[in-house]
């Protein structure tokens, strides 16, 4: 053990190997180690359980990569030491210098990659099988002639990893059969797309849960399975199906709850560079959604979710008459929840915020015909939805619209989605007014100010008089 030891040096972390190691020949006090590393006397700073309980888990990590994994990082990379205080001090704007990096996306100008996000639709609406399919793409690769997948095209490929607790290894294999025809699963590609199904790998686990002692804690099973994502190295997408498996907590009555979990995956996502998403139910509403903005007020739970999160896709069966369109226009025979839309509600900078039209196939999984409907301006409903969110967007990030002048929608029409630059100046004015009588935007005055001209959704940061504005570019 003491020969082992040697080759350590201090601020580089122990690696896997070593500790695993260490671990399997018993007897090895793991807690001096620890010592060693972090310097002083081990009674100051960790208990012997908790000692082992880490080195427990690292062992078990480093053992289960004995099985191999695809494009696995090497057992001698070091585990990094434990996150040191920052300080603000290092970390003035002169540092951030030369061309801003751009964004990196998973689904061409809708999903960012590395970010931590939700897909919210009611049950039996067919998210997990959407997101499944999504596992496919960035796994084996998409088809140029593919129909759009969440409002965009899947361009970054590598290691997708699915857990989900509702579906057994028989309906997953059922699924992936429909999806996989061509048999990609049985070459190499099929090493990237990593699916559990948690009812036949031991059962659901929680990730978050409250401990009587600590408070709000991540569990062993969630840091383990964060070890494991973490040494793949082009991880791009990591989901877990769905959401309240998972968080053993009040997340429907308890802000602080929904804040720790979402700070939880942003972690992950940050340190992994993977998106990770959630796949998370809608409440059922007494009357049809119509809007972006009806869907996102669906979201079952705490608003901490949604706001904690850098995106939120919403999925929805559309009313009975749009549905019943659809299908005439596309030739096909109408059957109750076979049309569902789809788009972004939420996301914290540039996204696309339209309604994607999906229609059930053969199999069940839901696929992008807004192409098949030709090239008609989206409903008006859809537009102002899109114009709604971008105005509190930008707000948001202290870059706030006017309705017309320097700072004015059409002036400033470069910030917007792309569905609504192309607009007249005339159609931005009338979408605007019709969002400022229904309540969905409103004017406020900024701090100094007597005139109400600042545009921002009720409730945000300018509408309530606690704005402030942000110098350099505009985010949105």
């Amino acid at each position: 053990m003491a020969a082992r030891w040697k080759g350590f040096t201090a601020g580089k972390g122990v690696t896997l190997s070593t500790v695993a190691q260490l671990a399997r020949d018993g007897g090895a006090d793991l807690s001096a180690i620890a010592t060693k590393h972090r310097g002083g006397e081990r009674g100051d700073w960790i208990s012997p359980q908790e000692a082992h309980e880490r080195a427990m888990r690292l062992a078990a990590t480093a053992a289960a990569k004995l099985v191999t994994l695809p494009e696995q990082a090497s057992d001698n990379i070091d585990v990094p030491a434990e996150p040191r205080a920052f300080s603000i001090f290092e970390w003035p704007v002169s540092r951030f210098v030369g061309e801003a990096p751009a964004v990196k996306y998973l689904v061409d100008d809708v999903i960012p990659l590395g970010i931590p996000g939700m897909v919210s639709a009611m049950g039996d609406t067919g998210k997990s099988f959407a997101l499944l399919e999504l596992h496919r793409r960035v796994a084996f690769g998409q088809s140029t002639f593919a129909a759009p997948i969440f409002g965009g095209k899947v361009i970054a490929e590598g290691t997708s990893v699915m857990i989900t607790s509702e579906d057994d290894a028989n309906e997953v294999h059922r699924r992936i059969a429909a999806l996989d025809e061509k048999g990609m699963r049985f070459t190499e590609a099929g090493q990237r797309m990593i699916v559990v199904p948690l009812p036949s790998a031991g059962g659901a686990c929680a990730f978050w849960r409250e401990d009587k002692k600590k408070g709000l804690i991540e569990t062993d099973d969630f840091l383990r399975i964060q070890d494991e994502l973490a040494s793949i190295r082009d991880l791009r997408l990591v989901t877990f199906d769905p959401l309240a498996s998972f968080a053993h907590l009040p997340l429907n009555e308890d802000p602080a709850a929904g804040q720790f979990v979402c700070t939880s995956l942003s972690k992950l996502a940050t340190e992994t560079g993977a998106t990770t998403l959630v796949a998370h139910h809608m409440r059922k509403v007494a009357k049809p959604i119509e809007t972006l903005g009806d869907a996102r007020d669906a979201i079952r739970g705490s608003t901490a979710l949604v706001d904690g999160l850098r995106l939120a896709y919403a999925m929805w069966p559309a009313e009975e008459a749009r549905a019943k369109r659809v299908c005439k226009d596309l030739g096909t025979d109408f059957q109750p929840a076979k049309v569902v839309l789809g788009g972004v509600v939420k996301a914290n900078g540039a996204a696309r915020r339209i309604v994607s039209t999906h229609v059930r196939n053969a199999h069940g999984l839901l696929v992008d015909r807004a192409a098949g409907l030709g090239a008609s301006a989206p409903p008006q409903d859809d537009l102002r939805a899109a114009l709604v969110i971008a105005v509190e967007a930008a707000a948001a990030a202290g870059s706030p619209f006017t309705k017309t002048g320097a700072s004015g929608l059409f002036e400033m029409r470069e910030r917007l989605p792309e569905e609504l630059r192309g607009l007249a100046k005339g159609k931005l004015d009338l979408l605007a007014n019709q969002a400022l009588e229904r309540g969905e935007i409103v004017r406020a005055a900024a701090k100094g100010e007597k005139i109400a001209k600042w545009l921002d959704a009720p409730g945000g940061m300018f509408a309530i008089g606690l704005g402030s504005f942000t110098t350099g570019t505009p985010r949105s």
